[in-house]
């Protein structure tokens, strides 16, 4: 996908009052009416020029010195909300910027704190693309709000602030990435479903061989009590147990072609516990069955019983534990439904919610990218991250090349 443009977080500087300074440092710390002290002015300054030098946990120390002796002030917390988010704990940057944007009556300072929520809930959307879909599109869906919500102020304006541009852009870009995460989620479903009714087909397989072993396993006894009676004579038994060895072996391949079914799957994707377990169950109830089949041919009922009575319960056991396989699966597809349903809900709860715009999708942005990143660049960075990632798990070292 080719990304548009993302624009990095606002007032991704840290703000204090002080002529001839750039626009994103331009914030007037005035509220209701209290100018900032000089001794906390002196401190949010310092604080800025640590963040300008990445020293964002010293930036912090002196941002909360200045909010001990100015509490009123909004604009030193803002400041905070951005070091947070250089060192991407975006919890505590969500939790500020919403006391800001709750607590400021500088709409402009309310939007562009709504506009940041709106890069934390992306940013953090994105890093649970592969782990957690549903979440991934819940943050994803929330940032759109966020992003919408900060244009609603009014203040965000093309005349007054470029970001208006930006969030507009930003807004794209989710739609775009949540529609990929709904495909893949889509697709999730449909794998689930087609992967559950091939289970359900299974459990009935399984059911109806264990079925057909014990019945097998009861004809197998009537030609020994039959045998032992003198109802029938040896030439007699001998031809009942030829023709159960034949039921038997196939049994055994029907069996087998079952364990084949089962173990059809992609090879990167462990087999959950109780799968394993099936699977285990089938190979012993196989052997059982192929140890019947020679007990058989060999006339030995008494022994051929005892391996059908064995491979009929390996059967049963593999038919329980796909069954408990089953059972799970259906809780977590009902527990995602209901957290899908619980999204939806409170999406329809939020005031500025755009509808079906909110029902697509965004890619991550990086805490270290710069304030005015494109998404192509925050993108590249993001997969080039990956790969370097990827390729320290592949190896514990990292050939260099020789410097003789």
């Amino acid at each position: 996908m080719n990304a548009r443009e993302f624009n990095g977080i606002t007032g991704f500087q840290p703000v204090i009052p002080r002529s001839g300074w750039p626009w994103y440092l331009a914030l007037i710390l005035v509220i209701t009416g209290v100018t900032m002290a000089s001794s906390v002015q002196k401190l949010v300054h310092q604080a800025n020029m640590l963040y300008d030098k990445g020293n964002f946990n010293e930036a912090l120390q002196e941002y909360d010195q200045a909010l001990i002796d100015s509490p009123q002030l909004l604009e030193p917390k803002f400041n905070k909300a951005n070091c947070y988010f250089q060192l991407d704990d975006l919890a505590e940057a969500i939790n500020l910027y919403n006391e800001v944007a709750a607590e400021s009556k500088n709409m402009e300072l309310v939007a562009k704190a709504k506009y940041n929520l709106g890069n934390c809930y992306f940013q953090r959307g994105s890093k649970q693309k592969d782990s957690n879909l549903q979440k991934a599109l819940e943050d994803l869906q929330t940032s759109i709000v966020c992003w919408r919500s900060a244009l609603s102020t009014g203040c965000l304006t093309a005349e007054i602030d470029p970001e208006n541009d930006k969030a507009a852009k930003n807004i794209e870009v989710a739609r775009l990435i949540i529609k990929d995460i709904i495909d893949q989620l889509n697709k999730q479903k449909e794998q689930q479903q087609q992967q559950a009714e091939k289970q359900k087909q299974l459990q009935e397989q399984l059911k109806e061989l264990a079925e057909q072993q014990k019945a097998l396993a009861k004809q197998t006894q009537q030609t020994k009590e039959q045998q032992e009676k003198g109802q029938i004579n040896q030439q007699q038994a001998d031809d009942n147990y030829k023709k159960q060895a034949e039921e038997q072996s196939q049994l055994k391949k029907e069996t087998e072609q079952a364990s084949q079914q089962m173990q059809q799957q992609d090879p990167n994707t462990p087999q959950p516990p109780q799968m394993q377990q099936a699977a285990g169950e089938l190979e012993q109830a196989m052997d059982k069955q192929s140890d019947a089949e020679t007990k058989l041919k060999n006339s030995d009922g008494t022994s051929a019983k005892q391996s059908q009575d064995k491979a009929a319960e390996h059967l049963e056991n593999a038919l329980k534990a796909l069954s408990q396989e089953n059972q799970q699966n259906q809780q977590q597809q009902n527990q995602q439904q209901q957290q899908e349903q619980q999204g939806q809900t409170q999406q329809q709860q939020e005031p500025n919610q755009p509808g079906e715009e909110q029902q697509q999708n965004q890619q991550e942005q990086k805490a270290a990218a710069a304030p005015d990143a494109t998404a192509q660049e925050i993108l590249d960075k993001e997969q080039n991250e990956k790969k370097q990632r990827q390729i320290l798990q592949r190896a514990g070292y990292q050939k260099v090349e020789k410097d003789w």
